[in-house]
C-alpha cells in the first residue's frame, strides 16, 4: 500500500461520522466540499488548488468548523516524500550519503561524504576526522576503491597533491595580493616595526 492509499484510509477513519455544525454558515456547499477532499487525504495545499483559493483560507475553515486535527497526520517516510533522493546530496562537487549513527556524521541530517564511507569499508575503520581521501584521477565522482588513497592530514595531503605546482593567478588575484602586501607594509611602519612583507614577525623580537 502506497502512502497516499494509506492516509486516505487513516483520514477516512479519523473523519468517521464527522459533521460540522453550518448553521450560520454562509457558504456551507464550499465547506461540504473542503470536508469530502479532507476526508479523502487532501492536503490543505492540494485543496486549495482545486478551490482555487489558499491553504490559509483551507485551514482557517478547519478551525472555524472544528475540522479534525490534520498537521503532521500520517506524515509520508522520507523515502515517499517529493523530494528524496534516497539520502544522497550533492555538496561542491562531491556525493554524501545520509549515515545515522556515524562517529563523523554532520550534526544536520547526519551526512558523510561517500569517499570517506568507501575507504573506511576497505580498510575496515573508522577516519580519523584529520584523515584526508584523495581521488587518484581527479574525479571526485569517482569513488570507487582503487581511486582513492589516504594522507594522514590535509598538509600532508596538499604537499604531495600541489608539489610543483604553480598557482595561476589572475591580473584581479595579483592586483589584490599586491594591495594587501602595501597595506601590511604600511600598517608595520606605523607601528614602528618595519619587517620584511611576506615574513612573520618573531615572538622575540621587541616592538
Amino acid at each position: 500500500m502506497d502512502h497516499r492509499e494509506d492516509r486516505r484510509l487513516q483520514c477516512q477513519s479519523l473523519f468517521g461520522d464527522f459533521r460540522p455544525d453550518l448553521s450560520r454558515c454562509r457558504d456551507p456547499e464550499r465547506v461540504l466540499r473542503i470536508l469530502a477532499l479532507a476526508r479523502e487525504g487532501f492536503y490543505s495545499r492540494e485543496i486549495a488548488e482545486r478551490l482555487g483559493t489558499t491553504p490559509k483560507t483551507v485551514q482557517k475553515i478547519f478551525r472555524r468548523y472544528g475540522f479534525p486535527c490534520l498537521h503532521n497526520f500520517a506524515p509520508p517516510l522520507r523515502e515517499n516524500r517529493p523530494g528524496w533522493k534516497g539520502g544522497v546530496k550533492m555538496v561542491k562537487g562531491y556525493l554524501y550519503a545520509r549515515t545515522p549513527g556515524h562517529p563523523n556524521a554532520s550534526k544536520h541530517g547526519s551526512y558523510v561524504a561517500v569517499h570517506r564511507l568507501v575507504f573506511e569499508a576497505k580498510i575496515g575503520r573508522f577516519l580519523h576526522p584529520h584523515e584526508v581521501v584523495h581521488h587518484l584521477d581527479g574525479n571526485p565522482l569517482n569513488n570507487s576503491q582503487e581511486n582513492l588513497g589516504l594522507f594522514s592530514s590535509n598538509a600532508a595531503h596538499l604537499r604531495e597533491t600541489l608539489a610543483d605546482r604553480c598557482p595561476s593567478w589572475s591580473e584581479d588575484g595579483r592586483r589584490r595580493i599586491s594591495e594587501a602586501a602595501k597595506a601590511q607594509w604600511e600598517k608595520w611602519r606605523r607601528d614602528g616595526k618595519p619587517y620584511r612583507v611576506g615574513r612573520r614577525p618573531s615572538s622575540t623580537q621587541k616592538g
